[in-house]
């Protein structure tokens, strides 16, 4: 009695193993792809209701802080010019912070897709310690 396959045998089998890993890969792929792109639905808004916050602020805020500010240098020259100035520094501040912090988030959640190329890398050394063994 002949126990071994055929060769149309074997490459069906192949195929269909080889079909099989790649229908994996690629769910992981879409998988962990569904997930950046939840991310950045999240994060790019935050990011202009951000801006868009900060330019309300800006311009509702701006003339009552340089009014307080002119009123305690009011005595010295250019009083309105230098509460201008202090309230723009502040303002300055305040974006590059908030700005930091979104920017900070996006790239920590990178476009790549990390999980997929670890799969993919553990993939290929256990093809290539299979192909030496063999």
């Amino acid at each position: 009695m002949n126990t071994e396959k055929s060769l149309g045998a074997v490459l069906t089998e192949t195929r269909e193993e080889m079909k099989e890993f790649i229908e994996t890969r690629l769910q992981i792929l879409h998988a962990e792809i569904t997930e950046k792109l939840g991310i950045w639905k999240y994060s790019v808004p935050l990011l202009l209701l951000a801006c868009g916050l900060l330019l309300l602020g800006w311009m509702v805020l701006s003339f009552a802080f340089v009014a307080v500010v002119g009123q305690w240098l009011l005595p010295a020259a250019y009083a309105w010019f230098w509460a201008g100035l202090i309230v723009s520094s502040v303002y300055l501040i305040a974006g590059a912070a908030l700005g930091w912090y979104a920017y900070s988030q996006l790239r920590a959640a990178g476009i790549t897709p990390k999980h997929t190329l670890q799969v993919l890398k553990q993939d290929q050394a256990w093809i290539q310690k299979e192909t030496r063994a063999a």
